[in-house]
């Protein structure tokens, strides 16, 4: 029950977190679809989309024409049979075989999809930004929360020495001591508000707000992770962005294989001419051609090995993502359970370390104590709770990363 009751604390000490909070999940949405490079990801990607458009043209006819041996003098008006003025118009029409033009569409629509896995695997290696930025604003938050009460408690104590001096129960010395820490109070809240401050214009940048639009909720216990390692590591190499771009860059791949060898095969260009000749330039010749290439010596076998390496490259780097993305699931559960265990040991250290302040401050107040048992009191206090408090933010922001590195929406 001890649990909550120091969540609550939080929340009563920050009264303006009850507006409308940007929880968790809220940033991730507004990150995803407003932060500046993801939305220049996004152009880049829509950049493949050309390749498609392009793929689908097929090759342009060529209109040719010409007059030969024109008799200027006579300006198109030759009267003799024996003149050599020839009037020439000449169509040819490049006709693609071996099927290129549906590999080019082919390969295309495969890059296209590649294009789309890169940036959902760009979305997901800039979620570790957000996350960082996210959470060191939850921290900044308690933190400051936490030096204000500190500062006002601290305040009753000296009230209560001062009450105590004036009736002969503390030195002057005593008193020196205990006003003299009022500075190291005022300095935690002069450090965490810059703190507070500038982290929260970090992440207002990174969201596409202003700063002061920023509110979060306060920083509370996470639910236990439960899923086991196996399935996670199941689960992130089947759907972890990273990993389905790896497998959709070995498909791409397999498509220019494929499209380097319909280049292979020569096209066809079939032509179709009218001839003309003076005088009358009436009762035109017409004449048909064709023309395909011989593949003595090109046989387009550089541009086929070197997509065939690129496909072997392709599928040695899917193995390589498979080993990477289990390895780093590992390393986030195991971070994951240390972190786990790091919270339950200071909130252990904090209920004590608030107990025995309390303790000092109550003998302190009805008695009479040491001061600086009295000031060791408080600053283990202190300690353990700025150290609860990261301790909660790390395992936050570990839970998050495990979630990432397996390939889990953020949102859940």
């Amino acid at each position: 029950m001890r649990l909550p009751r120091y969540s609550l604390l939080l929340l009563l000490l920050i009264p303006h977190l009850f507006g409308n909070s940007l929880t968790f999940p809220n940033a991730v949405q507004q990150f995803l679809e407003h932060n500046y490079d993801l939305q220049i990801a996004r152009q880049e990607a829509d950049k493949s989309k050309a390749d498609l458009t392009s793929a689908k043209r097929r090759p342009n006819p060529i209109l040719s024409g010409s007059y030969d041996y024109w008799n200027v003098k006579h300006h198109f008006s030759d009267v003799s049979s024996s003149a050599a003025a020839l009037a020439t118009l000449h169509l040819d029409h490049p006709i693609e075989l071996g099927g290129k033009r549906d590999r080019r569409i082919e390969n295309a629509v495969e890059n296209i999809a590649y294009s789309n896995t890169l940036l959902d695997e760009t979305k997901r290696e800039q979620l570790f930004t957000l996350i960082d930025a996210y959470y060191q604003v939850q921290a900044d938050v308690a933190n400051h929360a936490n030096s204000v009460a500190n500062r006002r408690d601290f305040d009753t104590l000296i009230s209560i020495a001062q009450a105590k001096y004036d009736h002969g129960f503390l030195s002057e010395l005593e008193l020196e001591k205990l006003q003299l820490q009022t500075i190291d109070y005022d300095k935690e809240i002069n450090y965490y508000t810059a703190a507070l401050s500038t982290d929260q214009e970090a992440l207002a940048f990174l969201l596409s707000l202003k700063s002061d639009e920023l509110i979060l909720p306060p920083v509370v216990v996470p639910n236990v992770f439960t899923t086991s390692l196996d399935d996670l590591i199941v689960y992130a190499q089947k759907n972890r962005a990273d990993c389905l771009a790896a497998q959709q860059n070995i498909k791409a791949s397999n498509a220019s294989v494929e499209l380097e060898k319909a280049n292979a095969i020569p096209d066809i260009t079939v032509g179709m001419e009218t001839e003309n000749y003076a005088p009358t330039y009436g009762g035109p010749l017409i004449g048909i051609s064709a023309a395909i290439p011989l593949t003595i010596y090109d046989r387009n076998q550089g541009a086929i090995e070197k997509s065939r390496i690129t496909a072997l490259q392709a599928s040695t780097q899917h193995s390589k993502i498979l080993e990477q993305t289990a390895s780093e699931v590992r390393q986030s559960f195991t971070l994951y359970q240390s972190q786990h265990s790091i919270y339950t040991s200071m909130l252990h250290g904090f209920e004590s370390a608030k107990k025995l302040k309390e303790k000092q401050e109550k003998i302190f107040a009805l008695k009479g104590t040491s001061i600086l048992e009295l000031l060791d009191a408080q600053k283990s206090y202190r300690e353990y709770q700025k150290n609860l408090t990261q301790a909660l933010i790390d395992l936050h922001s570990v839970i998050a990363r495990l979630k990432l590195n397996s390939g889990l929406s953020l949102s859940d």
